[in-house]
């Protein structure tokens, strides 16, 4: 009877902020939820891992890597670094043939909780930070976060959630079939990134690793 109570208290709550559940697999949850004003849906990907906070941060932070394990993405550099937790950058993500390659320029910047210990990534868009390549498609909009939890018995959750605009001609019939394969997939392969060995030894002087 509990567990029934349990499952109706978590279905209740993710349909009361919106979120629909899309899939699971391989310890990856995807959701998504409608946006006002947008024909594009709003994604939210979760996972936990056994790691240190800072291997976690490790991988996100090391910007020239991503195209190794973010999903379709071909390319991606720091544009201006304001400091080792902020700064803008520029990503170039691959689209189906004959879509043009779409091209995003974002601020980002981290910060952690220093009593819980929670760290939070967010980014927005920098639409007209650079101009125009017409080789590549300029994404109208983007945001996104990453909220890192430490857990008790070493682990960390792990929530990825964003909404973009891709820009260009698309129909968002077709975008919207992105908007759960994307990042699903990219946090399957992130839960394989922090094993590099160079991300389970990282040390970061900007995380304080929370023990519970």
């Amino acid at each position: 009877m509990k567990k029934v109570l349990v499952f109706a208290f978590l279905v209740g709550s993710i349909y009361s902020d919106g979120w629909k559940y899309e899939k699971s697999a391989g310890g990856v949850v995807a959701y998504t939820r409608s946006v006002p004003n947008s024909s594009f849906k709003e994604y939210k990907v979760e996972t936990e891992v056994e790691a240190r906070l800072s291997t976690v941060i490790a991988v996100l932070m090391d910007v020239r890597s991503l195209p190794q394990w973010v999903d379709r993405c071909a390319e991606a550099t720091i544009i201006k670094e304001y400091s080792p937790t902020e700064s803008i950058t520029r990503t170039i993500t691959a689209s189906p043939f004959p879509l043009k390659d779409r091209e995003a320029i974002a601020y980002g910047k981290l910060v952690q909780n220093p009593r819980t210990g929670v760290v939070t990534m967010e980014s927005t868009g920098r639409y007209n930070f650079l101009p125009e390549n017409s080789k590549y498609e300029r994404v109208q909009s983007v945001r996104g976060k990453w909220i890192v939890i430490p857990k008790p018995g070493g682990k960390v959750h792990i929530t990825m959630i964003g909404h973009t605009d891709p820009g260009g001609v698309i129909p968002a019939a077709i975008a919207n079939q992105f908007v759960v394969m994307i990042p699903f997939n990219t946090m399957k392969n992130l839960r394989k990134q922090i094993k590099k060995p160079k991300y389970v030894s990282a040390v970061l002087h900007y995380i304080h690793e929370k023990q519970l």
